[in-house]
């Protein structure tokens, strides 16, 4: 290191005065200097050279300038940074004391008192700079310096700077592996870009485990074991080698180490009030119920979810996996065999996409009669174009895995899938797609031509009614028909409405029933108006939809103006039997997109906030593409000419789950309007 020390001196000899080494680690090594400027001792840091020159010095300090902005008593200020003599450099206060890391090496277990407090200080820096939207990434004893009695935490900003300058294969290609394995969150391990504070937040656990315990929850004689554990093993309650941690404090530290960010605490300030509470004289807390059963409801769902496998540590720590030798493909399914034995599929496919190897490759024929099902799809024309993305509760859509065009037969981990069909000239076709372990599924779907009357819509194959109506309809056959991708949105009702809809009588019938009473039409449109008084949906203001919400479904609107807005069209309200087909195919299921309950979030629109757009969760396409059949609204349906009351179905963004799938079908007056009824409409397929 005397040639880094002396090109750095030379380089800087006008600003800094290089005085000695006083330590060194995987990314830098650092000096102590005087900073002539100023007349101050300062801490010097060096990025070691093969890095810097991996990263590249622009990009890399504009990032890690974004640091300096925080002041804070428990965040050791970013100084200054630059580049000299092509070697990239910061600069920050140099604390006389120890590393948090020098004292656990003397001490081992420290005193609960210094634990609490320790870690009040780290997440109170912490939380400063969540408030301002940057996250450490690298949080560990070694980033914790002890000054006095109080902890500051340093190298703030270098981790992120480093990952958004280069990237972890760059990193890898330099030698360097960004994050301390001890410490990484899985989030990190796998490489997700959407990191955020709670990484932040799991490292903070980590680091309160080791205080407390000695040793961090995860061990390994390999970083890839470590890492393997972060993934897919459950840490031992800090209790097991600290029998006297408090149990608030025990609770707040493994909530701190929940696999998944949802189930962890949601911010820094939340674990700060619960570290600052047990400082109290009477070492009270806030009541844990809430939080441990917000963990705890989603738990269940977690452990079906985007637990991720193995393989993935030996692709982020060494990428060996990719070279697909059949060694390689050997141990790849070694690594996944734990995750498919336990029947955690979401980490076997995550593995092999991180791997790219298909499940069918020569040295998987074991693991693929574990885990695989076979998905047959044929369109009419054939030809389309076939992407397959799988769904997975909490995690972000996968990438689609290409499958080839129809006919087509492919062998596949077993899960939650959508499909989409692409060919020029026809209608986008996307549909989930479940697939069981050891199915063989055969699919046959009929593409509409994009011109209209197809534009917009899907078509509906002839066949049975299944669902909570199935004994209505037994032994009929629903001919086949066109249906609307989505709910009809505002700006399509808009178009409507500038038409001068409302206006025109061949689109309404003679008179209307308002309130119990038959009214004549001029009469009784004059009724349907918005809240300033302008004919429009009742959720309108001004003879407009609200901003922002074009392509949310309309509300607002009672079942006489859906009828008129079908009429203005040339199609019509779907009858109960067409729902139900469109909504759930040929299988009886709880869902259009089956048995899944824990990915409702990401498949519908159950909310209780507001309606989201109508191709927001393509996830929750029904068999035959319908979007949005669950949740979001209500969907007006068509009935006998002159009815008391019509039927709105499929459950809304206020309405519990359940009320999808219910037998119990609300009935309402025609001129009833809600926040929560929207439509749909059905056409007769082409040439029929």
């Amino acid at each position: 290191m005397t040639h880094l020390r002396d090109r750095l001196a030379a380089a800087l000899s006008d600003r800094y005065r290089i005085e000695r080494e006083v330590g060194a680690g995987g990314m830098a090594t650092v000096y102590l200097a005087q900073d002539l400027k100023h007349d101050r001792q300062v801490a010097l840091k060096v990025l070691r050279p093969e890095l810097g020159a991996v990263l590249g010095g622009e990009r890399f300090l504009r990032e890690i300038q974004i640091a300096a902005r925080i002041q804070h008593p428990h965040v050791l200020t970013l100084l200054d940074s630059g580049e000299a003599d092509g070697l990239l450099y910061y600069v920050m206060p140099f604390v006389r004391g120890e590393s948090l890391r020098d004292r656990l090496g003397r001490e081992g277990k420290l005193p609960i008192a210094d634990v609490i407090r320790m870690l009040r200080d780290v997440a109170d820096g912490l939380a400063e700079a969540h408030r301002q939207g940057l996250v450490h990434r690298d949080v560990k004893p070694d980033n914790v310096l002890i000054s006095g009695n109080h902890a500051v935490v340093t190298d703030f900003g270098v981790a992120k700077a480093a990952s958004t300058a280069s990237g972890p294969q760059a990193l890898t290609t330099a030698g360097v592996a960004l994050g301390t394995p001890a410490y990484m969150s899985p989030e990190q391990v796998t490489a997700e870009t959407a990191i955020d504070h709670r990484t932040d937040i799991y490292a903070l656990g980590v680091m309160g485990y080791e205080l407390l315990a000695g040793r961090p929850p995860f061990l390994g004689a390999t970083a890839q074991e470590v890492l393997v554990a972060h993934l897919a093993s459950d840490p031992e309650p800090v209790t097991g080698p600290r029998p006297d941690t408090p149990p608030a404090l025990a609770q707040l530290i493994m909530t701190c180490l929940a696999k998944q960010p949802a189930d962890r605490w949601q911010t820094t300030d939340e674990v700060l009030r619960r570290l600052e509470a047990m400082t109290t004289p009477s070492g009270g807390v806030p009541s844990m119920r809430l939080a441990a059963t917000r963990a705890g409801g989603r738990r269940f769902f977690v452990r079906r979810a985007l637990v991720l496998a193995p393989v993935l540590v030996a692709l982020v720590v060494v990428g060996v996996v990719r070279q697909r030798r059949a060694g390689a493909v050997r141990a790849l399914a070694a690594a996944l065999a734990p995750a498919a034995d336990s029947g955690r599929l979401d980490a076997v496919y995550a593995g092999l996409q991180a791997a790219g190897v298909a499940l069918d490759a020569r040295g998987l024929r074991d693991l693929a009669g574990t885990v695989g099902a076979v998905i047959a799809l044929e369109t009419d024309p054939p030809g389309a174009v076939v992407t397959l993305t799988r769904v997975a509760a909490g995690a972000p859509g996968a990438e689609p895995l290409a499958l080839g065009r129809t006919p087509l037969r492919a062998l596949v981990v077993a899960g939650g899938y959508v499909a989409r069909a692409d060919l020029a000239g026809f209608e986008a076709l996307t549909f989930t797609a479940p697939l069981g372990v050891g199915d063989t599924v055969v699919l046959r779907r009929t593409l509409v031509d994009a011109r209209p009357p197809g534009a917009g819509m899907v078509l509906v194959a002839a066949g049975a009614v299944v669902g909570p109506v199935a004994a209505d309809f037994a032994g009929q056959t629903v001919p086949a028909f066109l249906i609307d991708r989505t709910e009809v949105t505002n700006e399509a009702f808009l178009a409507f409405v500038a038409d001068g809809g409302y206006g025109s009588p061949e689109y309404w019938p003679d008179s209307l029933v308002l309130e119990g009473r038959r009214v004549p039409l001029a009469a009784a449109v004059r009724a349907f108006v918005d809240r300033t008084g302008v004919q429009g949906p009742r959720t309108w203001t001004g003879g407009t939809f609200p901003e922002g919400a074009a392509r949310h479904p309309v509300t607002g609107v009672s079942w006489y103006e859906a009828a008129a807005y079908a009429r203005w069209v040339g199609k019509g309200l779907p009858s109960l039997a067409q729902w139900w087909r469109a909504a759930l195919g040929d299988v009886d299921q709880p869902y259009p997109w089956g048995y899944d309950h824990a990915t409702l979030d990401e498949r519908s629109n159950f909310s209780m906030m507001a309606t989201a757009p109508v191709d927001a969760h393509d996830g929750g396409a029904s068999p035959y593409g319908a979007y949005a059949m669950a949740g979001n609204v209500r969907e007006w349906l068509a009935g006998e000419p002159g009815a008391e009351a019509y039927p709105a179905v499929g459950g809304s963004w206020q309405d519990p789950t359940y009320m999808f799938y219910t037998p119990n079908i609300e009935r309402f007056a025609p001129a009833y309007a809600s926040t929560a009824i929207g439509f749909r409409l059905v056409a007769a397929p082409p040439g029929r």
